[in-house]
């Protein structure tokens, strides 16, 4: 069995933003020389999201509609009186902080319309995605 880490920087420029980072992961993978496994990509942060789906750009801002008419930024959120985010903790918890995805013959196994997706909801930011491969 092999075991492999490792990560990307991902620079946002806006408080909501979704980055499609499925190339950046596919060559990561590849350069492993890897078989078949399972690819672990971690969100390590509480107000940013990493999803499968469809990259198409007019769907991505609706993912990003979607999401504020859902979270309601600057409403009257109690954690708001900390730090104007709950939304976006909020957002974390709805979307989901990793995702695991097939690796078959050292390449990323998704759908023909299928994308990973990085969902940023309190940026811009400097963030981490943290990847593991388990396989062969």
């Amino acid at each position: 069995m092999i075991v492999e880490r490792g990560s990307l920087t991902i620079k946002t420029t806006r408080r909501f933003e979704v980055i499609d980072v499925t190339q950046d992961v596919g060559s990561w993978v590849e350069s492993l020389g890897v078989g078949d496994g399972l690819l672990l990509a971690y969100v390590p942060h509480t107000t940013a999201a990493i999803v499968v789906n469809e990259g198409e750009p007019r769907l991505m801002e609706d993912i990003i509609q979607f999401l504020r008419d859902l979270t309601k930024p600057g409403a009257q959120w109690k954690h708001n009186m900390i730090d104007v985010n709950a939304h976006a903790h909020l957002g974390n918890i709805i979307l989901g902080d990793s995702r695991v995805i097939p690796v078959t013959g050292g390449k990323l196994s998704l759908g023909t319309w299928q994308r990973l997706l990085f969902i940023e909801m309190d940026g811009p930011r400097e963030r981490t995605l943290q990847l593991v491969f388990i396989g062969q």
